[in-house]
C-alpha cells in the first residue's frame, strides 16, 4: 500500500523526479495552522505519530482520465516514528500515469522549513527476483526529521491512458497506512482530518459502494461538474498485532466506479485475452502428446497441470502492457516461462484442444479484498484458471512451482473471482478449505535392538500444509535444521541421526520427510519399569503459532486463523521385554471446544501399544472478547496433553509384585480412566488417591471431577474449593 491506495492494483504513478520546490501551491493547511494543530494532536501523541491533515483532490475529465493531488502532513512524536518515517515510499505503475512531487519538507517547531534535497530521491523496481513489470517505487527522504517536527509533502499525479477505455474507478481510503519493509510490518497512525474531494463531469454516471462506514458524500453541482466530498475527523490509530484479521475488514473505504455491470470488464478483457489463443502447431502437438492414453477429462487436466509445473517457469514479464495483456500461448510454450496470465493462456489453449472448458479467472490474493456485485472494478492482482469437466470443476494455479495438483493456495478459499467468458463473465467463489483437506500425518515408530531404543519418524502431507513445508524445505539452505525442527519434537527433541526427503521440486510426487533417531537410550538389566510418554503440545509447536501466545491482558485485536489444519499422529511403543506387562495404559486427555479438538485412542496388544491421535484446528476469527477463552483452552491443552504408557518387567519369583506407581503416574492413570468414560472405576481410584494426597491440588481437582461425573455435586464443589485453596489453577 502507499499513501493513497488504488484498489485495482495500479497504485500510484510514474514519478518524474523534479526539484522539490517549496513554491508549489499546497492544497493543505498553511504552516501556522499546522503548528496550531499540534495542540490537537497531543491526545494521540502516545501513538508516536499523528496525521494532522490527509487531503486528496481528484479531477476526472470527459475522457475518464484523472488528475490527482495527494497531500499529507505528519506530526512526529517519538524516536520510533522518526525511524519509521525516515524513508517515504511511493509505488506506481509507469504504464498508466505520470507524477511529480510538488514538495516534500519538514516544518520545525519554530516554523522553520527544511526542503527535501534534490539528491534525496531514488527510483527502484517495485518487484525483484523473477518479476519484470511496469511497477516502480520512488523512495524519498526529508531533512531535519526529529521529534516535534512535521513532515509535509504533496504528490501531483496525471493519468495518461485509461485501463478500460471510457471507464474510471478507484478506492477512497481515509486512514494512512505506512508500510515498514524493514520490519515486515505496517503502522496506522491516528488522523485529525481526512478529506477527499472528487470532481467529475455531470455527464458521467458515478456508482458508489461503502465498506465499514455509512458515510455519505457532500454533493455539490457547479456548471458542468459535480463535486463529491468525503470527510472524516479524529480517526483513531490501529494497533497492529500478529494474527489479526485483514485491516481492510475494519478500515472505512469508499469504492467509486463509472461502471455498474461486469459485462464491461468481461468485454474489455476478452478482447485482450482472445488473440492469445490463436491456433499454433506447437500447442496442438503438445496437447496430443499430453492427452495420449488419458481416458478421463480429469486426467487430461492433471496432465496439463503437471506439465506446466515441470516445464513452464513462473516469471512476471508484462513490461509495457500495464500488467493485463498476455503473451500468446505459442510464445509462452516457446519461452517456457510466463506470468500468471501467460500460464493461464497456455493452460486454456491446451485444454481447448481436448474440448475442455477453461477460462481465466481474476482474483485478488490480498486478505481483506472485496468484490461487489454491482460495482465493477479491477480489484485484482492475480489470475488463475477455472476449469469445468464432466467429473467436476477445478481451480488451477501454476504460479507456485511447488504446489501439487491443482496448485491453488488455501488462502484463496472463499475468494470471489471474476471469470472471463467473452459472454458477460461471471462472479464465482473459490470453495473454502476444510480441515480434512489440509492434513499433516506423523508416524512415530519406536524399535528395540537388544537393549537399544531407537525411533523413526515419517511425515506426509496433503493440501496447503504440503505446499508450505515443501517450499520451506526446498528453499532453506539448512535441510537438517528443517528436518529437526519438524521431526525432533515428536521424539523428545532428540537430534536426528539420518534423514531422507522426496524431491521438493517434483510436485507430481507427494512430499515426505523421514528421519531416524538411533540409540536414544539403553534399557539395562537393572531397569524393571519403563515409561513411554508423549506431550501432544508439540503439535502446536510444529504446526501452529500457538505454542507461545500473547498474554490476554496485552491482546488488542481479534485473532484470525485463516487456514484450518488436521494433524494425525500415530505412535507405536514396543514392549521393552518379552515378559513385560502393561501396568498403565494412559492416553492423553481429549479436548473439545469451539476452537480446536484433539482425540486419542490407545490399542494395546501382546507386545506393543499403538496410540493414535487427531488434532483439528478450525478456520475462524476469534473476537478479542473471546481471546481469553482461546488462550485458556490452549494453556489447558499444553498443561494436560501428556500420555503415559508404563511397562513392568514380570519377575519369575513374584509375577504379581510391582513397584508402586509414582504420584505423576497415578494422576495420569486417573485422567485415562476419566477420558475413557470409566467413571465408577475413576471414583474408586481417585478417592483412594485423594485420601493419601490431601495436599495435592491436582489430585483434589480430579476428585472434584469424578464426584461431578457421579452426581455428587456438593462433594465435587468442596473438592474444587480445596484444589483452589492449594493453589491449583484450572
Amino acid at each position: 500500500m502507499a499513501v493513497y491506495i488504488r484498489v485495482f492494483v495500479i497504485f500510484l504513478s510514474l514519478l518524474v523526479i523534479t526539484n522539490a520546490s517549496a513554491e508549489s501551491t499546497s492544497i493543505g493547511p498553511d504552516v501556522e495552522t499546522l503548528l496550531a494543530l499540534k495542540t490537537d494532536a497531543i491526545e494521540y501523541a502516545e501513538s508516536g505519530a499523528v496525521i494532522l491533515s490527509r487531503k486528496t483532490e481528484i479531477t476526472v475529465d470527459e475522457q475518464r482520465l484523472e488528475s490527482t493531488k495527494y497531500y499529507r502532513a505528519i506530526y512526529i512524536a517519538s524516536e520510533e516514528a522518526v525511524s519509521d518515517y525516515s524513508k517515504l515510499v511511493n509505488s506506481f505503475n509507469a504504464y498508466y500515469h505520470t507524477s511529480s512531487i510538488d514538495f516534500a519538507r519538514v516544518i520545525a517547531a519554530d516554523g522553520q522549513i527544511f526542503n527535501m534535497q534534490d539528491d534525496a530521491i531514488s527510483e527502484v523496481a517495485a518487484n525483484n527476483d523473477d518479476y519484470l513489470d511496469d511497477m516502480k517505487r520512488i523512495e524519498f527522504a526529508v531533512p531535519q526529521l526529529k521529534v516535534g517536527n512535521i513532515i509535509e509533502y504533496q504528490i501531483n499525479e496525471k493519468q495518461t491512458k485509461a485501463i478500460i477505455d471510457g471507464e474510471w474507478f478507484t478506492g477512497i481510503r481515509f486512514n494512512h497506512v505506512k508500510f515498514l519493509p524493514q520490519k515486515n510490518w505496517v503502522r496506522i497512525d491516528p488522523i485529525l482530518t481526512s478529506l477527499t474531494i472528487l470532481t467529475i463531469p455531470n455527464s458521467v454516471d458515478l456508482y458508489i459502494e461503502n465498506r465499514n462506514t455509512d458515510l455519505s458524500p457532500l454533493v455539490t453541482k457547479s456548471g458542468s461538474t459535480t463535486q463529491y466530498e468525503w470527510k472524516m475527523d479524529k480517526l483513531e490509530g490501529i494497533e497492529i498485532e500478529s494474527g489479526m484479521p485483514p485491516i481492510d475488514e475494519t478500515l472505512p473505504l469508499v469504492y467509486v466506479s463509472t461502471m455498474n455491470n461486469w459485462k464491461t470488464v468481461d468485454d474489455w478483457y476478452w478482447d485482450l485475452f482472445k488473440p492469445s489463443l490463436m491456433p499454433a502447431d506447437n500447442v496442438t502437438a503438445l496437447a496430443n502428446e499430453l492427452f495420449s492414453g488419458q481416458d478421463t477429462q480429469t486426467g487430461k487436466v492433471k496432465a496439463v497441470f503437471d506439465y506446466m509445473q515441470k516445464n513452464v517457469r513462473y516469471i512476471g514479464a508484462h513490461v509495457n502492457r500495464g500488467g493485463y495483456q498476455p503473451h500468446t500461448a505459442q510464445e509462452v510454450l516457446q519461452n517456457a516461462y510466463g506470468d500468471c496470465k501467460d500460464q493461464t493462456t497456455l493452460i486454456v489453449a491446451l485444454l481447448n484442444e481436448a474440448g475442455i472448458k477453461a477460462s481465466p479467472a481474476l482474483v485478488n490474493t490480498y486478505n481483506g479484498s472485496v468484490v461487489f456485485d454491482d460495482l465493477p472494478a479491477l480489484n485484482f492482482n492475480h489470475m488463475i484458471t477455472y476449469v469445468t469437466t464432466d467429473e467436476g470443476s477445478y481451480w488451477l494455479d501454476t504460479s507456485g512451482q511447488t504446489g501439487t495438483f491443482p496448485g491453488l493456495s488455501a488462502m484463496l478459499g472463499g475468494k470471489r473471482t471474476f471469470v472471463i467468458t467473452g459472454n458477460a463473465g461471471q462472479l464465482v467463489e473459490v470453495p473454502h478449505v476444510d480441515p480434512e483437506e489440509n492434513v499433516a500425518k506423523v508416524a512415530v515408530d519406536y524399535s528395540l535392538n537388544d537393549s537399544a531404543l531407537s525411533a523413526s519418524v515419517k511425515m506426509s502431507f496433503d493440501g496447503q500444509v504440503e505446499t508450505n513445508l515443501r517450499n520451506y524445505y526446498q528453499f532453506s539452505p539448512e535441510k537438517r535444521a528443517v528436518v529437526e525442527q519438524l521431526l525432533s519434537p515428536f521424539v523428545h527433541d532428540n537430534r536426528v541421526t539420518s534423514f531422507t526427503a522426496t524431491d521438493p521440486a517434483d510436485s507430481a510426487t507427494p512430499f515426505e520427510i523421514e528421519g531416524d533417531f538411533v540409540d536414544l537410550l539403553s534399557i539395562t538389566e537393572d531397569i524393571s519399569r519403563f515409561h513411554y510418554s508423549m506431550n501432544y503440545a508439540q503439535i502446536l509447536k510444529v504446526f501452529t503459532g500457538f505454542s507461545i501466545m500473547e498474554p490476554v491482558s496485552e491482546r488488542a485485536q481479534d485473532l484470525y486463523i485463516q487456514i484450518p489444519i488436521t494433524v494425525e499422529l500415530s505412535i507405536t511403543y514396543p514392549a521393552p521385554w518379552s515378559d513385560a506387562e502393561l501396568v498403565q495404559n494412559g492416553p492423553a486427555s481429549n479436548y473439545q471446544n469451539p476452537f480446536f479438538e484433539i482425540t486419542h485412542t490407545a490399542q494395546p496388544s501382546d507386545n506393543e501399544v499403538t496410540s493414535t491421535s487427531k488434532f483439528v484446528l478450525y478456520a475462524q476469527t476469534i473476537p478479542v472478547e473471546e481471546y481469553a477463552a482461546f488462550f485458556n483452552a490452549i494453556d489447558a491443552f499444553q498443561k494436560g496433553s501428556e500420555s503415559m504408557f508404563v511397562y513392568d518387567k514380570v519377575m519369575a519369583t513374584s509375577p504379581q509384585s510391582h513397584e508402586a506407581l509414582s504420584i505423576e503416574e497415578q494422576i495420569a492413570h486417573s485422567r485415562a480412566l476419566l477420558d475413557s468414560g470409566r467413571f465408577d472405576e475413576a471414583l474408586e481410584y481417585v478417592t483412594e488417591l485423594a485420601n493419601g494426597n490431601k495436599d495435592n491440588g491436582e489430585v483434589q481437582f480430579l476428585l472434584g471431577i469424578v464426584h461431578g461425573f457421579n452426581g455428587k455435586d456438593a462433594l465435587s464443589e468442596a473438592a474444587f474449593e480445596r484444589a483452589e485453596s492449594l493453589g491449583y489453577q484450572y
